[in-house]
């Protein structure tokens, strides 16, 4: 039978390993100072916040200077309630705390018997007074009700000051045909003119950076995402990570009442028009669909949210090259209108152009590459053409376009089709064990399938 000192012990071996990987969690806290109505401090004050969608509650006291903190208190709408003997309990309701925010809020109380409450509803307008960080709040309703082209959450961090994307479609972080980062789409975000790979992502506190050339990691779908906070400058030591500003995305969790979405979007190429330099419309069909469910397992005790989101995307990536004609693949360069030189009969200071006879074929050569006698001509002899080589050209797809004589940029156009099959869930549950002790357990998988095929 396992004693208590052995669980301890396998206790500290599971958590940890785990230590380095934890951040400051996406909470914020209240502070304030509890007063009568002639400005003297009131000392032992209790002061209780209740989360309005869990029912959770903390609670502190005032200290002799009649102050009161409530530190890592999670993100949601409050009531705080303050009491204190021979004053009205006063309380004020509707109090949306944000992530990484340290909101302030004073009381003032009435004389009056113990009986007797007052209750504030409508929050005031906060002012922050105790942070120096300058940033920006992206909240749940601009999350859920602005447009978003793709469902991508990252155009939003846009409405804070001193924030842009990158414009260039080419860009490694904004869609570059060749970028596995912005694959699921554009994630380019700088701040006061910081590269696009020094953005530091959060997730729920946790490190959401992808390692490898400083994307994302993972995309919470829209309908997962409660808010999240661009940090610009002036933030705490806890972050700063990279040198560019630190997103932090705070996802849903369940509350006493069940909510849930449904959702479809869709675009097709038989709605779109045709590009510019395309010869026929591109394709492009983007279909996302999935949905979110979060309530209650036990009341004001147990909360559980589930997220999934399908994205089916067929892109056509508009391409304009050069490929070898026809007569180019037999060693005709004739229509080249540039001469070329046999490389076995150039030597220091002289060189020798390909030979043909009279009838225009190109001269057979010796063992050594050399030709004898006839007329310059663009054309090489099929002994020296390589048959591994000959093979690789014959690879190319033919010319599907007509240039000016002696033109050959843009004789092939095409549209290949970058294609992305993405599954994506998340699965949280919250417990509150009590006031002070709270655990969250979440679980997030991106599945996805990336390849690039050629269409005729």
């Amino acid at each position: 039978m396992l004693t208590k000192k052995t669980l301890l012990v396998l206790l500290c071996t599971l958590v940890f390993p785990i230590c380095p990987l934890l951040y400051g969690q996406a909470t914020g806290s209240f502070s304030g100072t509890v007063s009568d109505k002639t400005g003297s401090v009131i000392t032992g004050a209790k002061v209780t916040a209740t989360s309005q969608g869990t029912g959770a509650a903390r609670e502190a006291k005032t200290d002799d200077t009649g102050h009161f903190v409530l530190p890592l208190v999670p993100i949601g709408d409050y009531k705080i309630s303050v009491e204190a003997t021979g004053f009205q309990t006063t309380s004020q309701a509707d109090i949306k705390l944000q992530v990484d925010e340290h909101r302030e809020v004073n009381f003032s109380l009435a004389p009056g018997q113990v009986t007797e409450r007052v209750e504030v509803t409508g929050a005031e307008v906060a002012v922050q007074t105790t942070n120096p960080t300058l940033g920006q709040v992206i909240t749940e309703q601009q999350v859920a009700q602005l447009p978003l082209n793709g469902r991508n959450f990252v155009q939003l961090a846009t409405l804070t000051p001193g924030t842009t994307q990158e414009t260039n479609p080419d860009s490694f972080f904004n869609g570059g045909p060749s970028s596995e980062v912005s694959t699921r789409g554009s994630f380019s975000l700088s701040v006061g003119g910081s590269r696009a790979s020094s953005t530091d992502w959060l997730l729920d506190g946790n490190d959401n950076n992808e390692l490898t050339a400083g994307g994302i990691a993972v995309v919470p779908s829209i309908d997962a995402i409660q808010e999240f906070k661009v940090l610009t400058y002036n933030y705490s030591a806890q972050y700063g990570t990279r040198a560019g500003p630190t997103v932090l995305l705070t996802t849903k969790s369940g509350a006493n009442q069940l909510h849930g979405t449904l959702f479809e979007f869709f675009r097709n190429t038989s709605l779109d028009a045709r590009s510019y330099f395309a010869n026929e419309t591109e394709r492009f069909n983007l279909n996302q669909f999935g949905g979110s469910l979060g309530g209650p397992i036990k009341k004001d005790k147990t909360f559980f949210f589930m997220d999934y989101q399908g994205t089916r995307r067929r892109t056509g990536q508009n391409f304009v090259g050069q490929v070898p004609t026809e007569a180019m693949r037999t060693g005709d360069f004739s229509e080249l209108g540039v001469q070329i030189f046999n490389p076995y009969s150039t030597t220091a200071g002289t060189r020798t152009p390909f030979l043909c006879d009279g009838a225009g074929d190109p001269l057979p050569t010796t063992a050594g590459g050399i030709q004898v006698g006839g007329t310059p001509c663009n054309k090489i002899p099929s002994s020296l053409i390589d048959p591994i080589a000959q093979q690789m050209i014959n690879l190319y797809p033919l010319p599907n376009t007509t240039t000016a004589p002696g033109e050959f940029f843009g004789n092939f156009v095409n549209a290949p089709v970058r294609k992305l099959d993405e599954n994506s869930f998340d699965v949280r549950v919250d417990h509150n064990f009590s006031e002070k002790v709270k655990i969250e357990v979440s679980v997030r998988t991106v599945l996805f399938l990336f390849s690039t095929i050629d269409v005729e």
